[in-house]
Parts: structure tokens; sequence; C-alpha cells
């Protein structure tokens, strides 16, 4: 026998620790998360807003009529005049648009007088109900005592007593 061991022992590097590796890769991977959900919040109010504007009738929007204006070269040297017919172009947009909400808060508001009659008819009927209740409850009440009837009950104890509880 030796005193050398039969099996040389392997050197192992001293161990790593890999929380810090997982912790570093989630920060990662929530920065990357925050500036996708960052970038892609920032579209979808525009695509919600678009939607929800949208008409049932089908009419070009503000943002392509100025970019064919814009694209397209002034056909004369009159400027001016092209610019004007830009901005009219644009207005007339700009007006259906206006016309439209202008439409949407005149509904809005015939519909907001429908609810306050259908509201105030609902209180009437409240009212009357109540009424009606109230004047079912006093008829089953019983009449009032009559003076005769006041006076006895008043004395009936007395007059119990004085007959040594014998009726």
């Amino acid at each position: 026998m030796s005193d050398r061991p039969e099996f040389r022992p392997i050197e192992a590097s001293p161990a790593r620790h890999i929380w810090p590796y997982v912790a570093m890769g989630a920060v990662i991977a929530g920065l990357l998360i925050f500036i996708a959900r960052r970038n892609a919040g920032a579209a979808a109010p525009q695509k919600e807003v678009a939607l929800a504007t949208v008409a049932p009738k089908i009419e070009p929007l503000v943002a392509p009529a100025a970019d064919a204006l814009a694209k397209k070269p002034a056909e004369s040297p009159n400027l001016i005049g092209s610019a004007v017919s830009a901005a009219g172009k644009l207005a007339m947009v700009a007006k259906s648009e206006l016309d439209r909400e202008l439409g949407r808060s005149r509904a809005a508001q015939t519909q907001t007088a429908a609810y306050k009659r259908q509201v105030e008819s609902l209180r009437k009927e409240l009212t009357e109900a109540r009424a009606q209740i109230a004047a079912y409850q006093k008829a089953r009440q019983p009449a009032p005592p009559s003076d005769q009837e006041q006076i006895l009950q008043m004395l009936a104890p007395v007059l119990r007593t004085s007959n040594d509880g014998r009726p």
C-alpha cells in the first residue's frame, strides 16, 4: 500500500453563484417588456380613438388629404389659390366631422331629455303608490276609542283592585 490515494481528486473551480445572473436576466426582461408595452401603449390609444370616431359613411380623413396635397406639386404658379383650395378641402373634412359630432351631441341631448321625462313619470308613479299604501294602512287601523271607552280603560285597573281582583 502506498500513501497515495488510488484516484487522484479532480480539482474543481470554486462554485459560482447563479442568482446574480438570474436577477440581471429578470431585470433586463422586465425592462424589455416595459419598453415594448410603452411603445405599443402609445400606438393603441390612437387606434382606439380612430375606431371610436369612425362614421357609418366613408369620408376622407384629414391626414391623407394633407399628404396628398403635400405630395402634389403646384399645377399653376398661383400658390395662394392652391393653398386656399387645399384649406377649403381640409375645412370640408373638418366641417363634416364637426357636423357629425354636433349630430351626436343633439342625439345625446334628446336622449337625456327622454330619460328625464321617464324619471319624472316614475317619480309620479312612486308618489301615487306611496299614497295608496298609506291610505290602505290607514283604512286597516281600528277606529280610535270613543270617550266612554277611554274612560273605562282608565278606570279598569282601579276597579279591579277595589274588588280584590275579582271581576
